[in-house]
């Protein structure tokens, strides 16, 4: 898009930048501006291209002029995609994002939060505390009694004046009183902008599969994802901004769908100092440890033990993990100037409420064991044991820590602090929603509440073991606690988990690079973008999605156009491109070696004519072995065919109708030969067919493209209507 004229500085934007170069630094506080900016040029341009110029922007009036009159409920091409990473500060973001479009004169600000009231209040203070001199902030709370009332006193007074933010958790009762607000005080006059964290979770339709199948007649919309459209009605001129780091149920919508998003607000970059997947995934990883997987299971069998004296068995991965936070916590107390500064550890291995309460105990007697070893209250062999431990902690966090104190100095002064180690539930059935962290050492046990969006407070030590026969790489991909801006901590910091969860983290950290960089080619055209998943990882969940339009790209599979083109005026301009390319290629039975690019480079010059349902699209084909070259596959196969038995004059196939041909355009053994001898690279095997018009072509030559795909562990899955 190009650059729309927008105000760039005031008194809102001015002070937030300066609060938050006190908390994150000069440079991440400029580099945050220049992400808002970004943002509210893609907003107002989209705006005004949608529904006129003058209502926000420099120099505009902070009204609606001219009311959205379109045929669509929801005016098309109003949403947008901030696409962060996971721990990455996206709140940040927003709340920059929010004060600078309050410069540029929207006037009106729906923030839409998980359905988590610990979380949703967290946002909201945030907001809050964060932006001054602006908009005035309200909450859920401030409406659910008399939401009339509040519209009449609290929204009209503000509304044209210095602007209102609506902060709602995304609770149906949350929401309908916000729609109530909204109709009360007239907001469609107003230009709005809704941010909706974490917008693939709840926000989406969850029916969307059913009504695939059963008609949406029959089937209703589920209902959070019907209240947010009702409100989008109802404040029509507006931009919807959805806001995650896992945005493949976003991606995978149908193009019409309203939750489709139609431009990238932008794609912020993590600092430096952010840890993510390069840290822990990216090749062999020193803060990573694995765990042998049967310990999980092992710790999940307690369940319903009776265990006199408390017996608790204390797993290997899970003593290691534990004796390394002790140890890093400890050094990190030692050497900080602050007090009262928190550390934790988060165990997270099930969503089962039964099985937390069996991990508190096993920590709970372990952590009792180690402190009155250590202290010389139990025996002398018991002392020696956990003297083994720590020595096996101090030597795995060595690997890292370079200014580490003697590990005689970290036990003086854990003997001091491990007692008030006291593990924590947190679940639905803990009456404390949050962590309440006391100073000193945390450790945390819980699932889902400790999931999506969560941010653990100076989390050191991971020990997850999470396991779902399917897993949902976005939902995987959440429960990344692990990352985020913890640099002082990065040298102590671990993630412990069974090899088998790695990999699917690895392979979710690949496939999430690729899709950052496949959007990255052109963020504001984000209309067909694959999802690369890999082994047992769906992208989402599949009843968001409607699946007659979602297919895959199988490994090891043959994929050809249906419907190629064949007209002399469509193929002439670029058949003596390919000629050209393929000239040196005579030889029936050879697959030579060539670069990825040079396959690509002959598929732009092939054309052919999408049919639904079909697999092959050019775009989509050259857009998926370019992800594949970015995952270091720089080499391909090339295999001309021109037909042997007629002297290298041209195949003689005839044209058929679309899924009509058997074997693509020519002998099934071919591809049959790519698929056992280089089944670990793409293999392009193309064609040239005389184009005879008795064979039902136009009487010109023709080039006719098959790709079979790599049997590697990752496949692209894709939306493919475009209707």
């Amino acid at each position: 898009m190009t650059n729309t004229s927008i105000t760039i500085h005031g008194s809102c934007i001015d002070k937030l930048i300066k609060r938050l170069e006190k908390q994150i630094g000069e440079d991440e506080s400029n580099k945050l501006k220049e992400t808002a900016i970004e943002i509210v040029q893609n907003c107002v341009k989209v705006y005004s291209e949608t529904f006129g110029d003058g209502d926000v922007g420099k120099d505009s009036t902070a009204l609606v002029n001219q009311p959205y009159k379109g045929n669509d409920p929801i005016p098309n091409g109003t949403t947008g995609l901030i696409y962060g990473r996971v721990q990455s500060g996206k709140t940040n973001t927003t709340i920059a994002t929010l004060a600078l479009a309050y410069e540029n004169n929207f006037r009106c600000f729906i923030v839409l939060t998980s359905d988590n009231t610990w979380l949703g209040k967290q946002t909201a203070n945030r907001f809050n505390n964060q932006v001054q001199g602006g908009p005035v902030f309200f909450d859920w709370e401030a409406w659910k009694k008399d939401p009339i009332d509040f519209a009449k006193t609290k929204v009209i007074p503000y509304i044209k004046d210095t602007g209102v933010v609506l902060v709602s958790t995304k609770n149906h009762h949350h929401l309908d009183n916000l729609l109530a607000v909204l109709k009360a005080a007239k907001v469609k006059d107003i230009p709005t902008l809704i941010f909706d964290d974490e917008a693939d979770n709840a926000s989406l339709n969850t029916n969307e599969s059913k009504q695939a199948k059963q008609g949406k007649g029959t089937i209703h919309d589920s209902t959070i994802f019907d209240k947010i459209g009702k409100i989008r009605q109802e404040v029509a001129n507006h931009i919807y901004i959805q806001i995650t780091a896992t945005p493949q149920s976003l991606l995978l919508q149908r193009l019409p769908h309203p939750c489709k998003p139609k431009f990238c607000a932008a794609l912020p970059n993590p600092g430096s100092s952010y840890m993510g997947g390069e840290l822990f995934f990216a090749g062999k990883s020193d803060y990573c440890c694995i765990v042998d997987s049967e310990e999980i299971n092992q710790l999940k069998k307690q369940k319903g033990s009776i265990n006199p004296g408390n017996q608790w068995v204390m797993p290997e991965g899970l003593r290691l993990a534990l004796c390394c936070f002790f140890l890093g916590s400890i050094y990190k107390m030692l050497s900080s100037d602050q007090e009262d500064v928190k550390y934790s550890c988060l165990v997270h291995i099930c969503y089962k409420q039964d099985i937390h309460t069996i991990v508190e105990k096993v920590i709970s007697q372990f952590v009792i064991n180690l402190d009155q070893a250590i202290r010389g209250k139990s025996s002398a062999t018991s002392n020696k044991q956990a003297n083994q431990w720590l020595e096996a902690a101090y030597s795995e966090l060595k690997k890292t820590a370079n200014d580490l104190p003697p590990l005689p100095k970290l036990i003086d002064e854990l003997k001091i602090q491990l007692r008030h180690a006291i593990p924590k539930i947190i679940n639905a059935n803990n009456p404390e929603k949050e962590p309440n962290y006391n100073p000193g050492m945390n450790i945390l046990i819980g699932g889902n509440r400790l999931g999506r969006g969560v941010t653990i407070e100076g989390l050191i030590v991971t020990y997850y073991g999470r396991d779902a026969k399917q897993k949902m790489m976005d939902t995987v991909h959440q429960h990344a606690r692990m990352y985020g801006y913890r640099p002082k901590l990065k040298d102590v910091t671990r993630l412990f988990l069974p090899e088998h969860i790695l990999e699917a983290f690895r392979s979710i950290h690949e496939a999430d690079a690729a899709m950052r960089q496949a959007i990255g080619d052109d963020i504001h055209n984000i209309q067909l973008q694959p999802v690369w998943i890999g082994g047992n990882l769906k992208p989402t969940h599949s009843n968001v999605l409607d699946p007659s339009v979602i297919d895959v790209l199988v490994p090891g599979s043959l994929v050809y156009p249906q419907k190629p083109a064949y007209k002399k005026e469509e193929i002439e301009p670029y058949f003596q491109e390919i000629e050209k390319l393929l000239i040196s290629y005579q030889e029936n039975d050879l697959y030579d070696e060539v670069d990825i690019d040079f396959i690509i480079k002959i598929l732009s010059y092939t054309k052919s004519h999408h049919v639904p349902s079909e697999k092959w699209e050019d775009k989509r084909i050259i857009t998926g072995l370019t992800n594949m070259k970015s995952k270091g596959m720089t080499k391909g196969r090339l295999n001309v065919r021109r037909g042997e038995r007629n002297n290298n004059q041209g195949l003689d196939m005839s044209r058929k109708e679309p899924f009509q041909w058997m074997f693509g355009f020519g002998s099934g053994r071919w591809s049959i030969k790519a698929q056992q001898e280089y089944n670990d690279v793409p293999t392009l095997i193309i064609c040239y067919q005389k184009g005879e018009k008795n064979k039902r072509w136009d009487e010109h030559p023709i080039y006719l493209p098959m790709l079979v795909l790599p049997k590697q562990k990752f496949v692209l899955m894709f939306n493919y209507d475009e209707s």
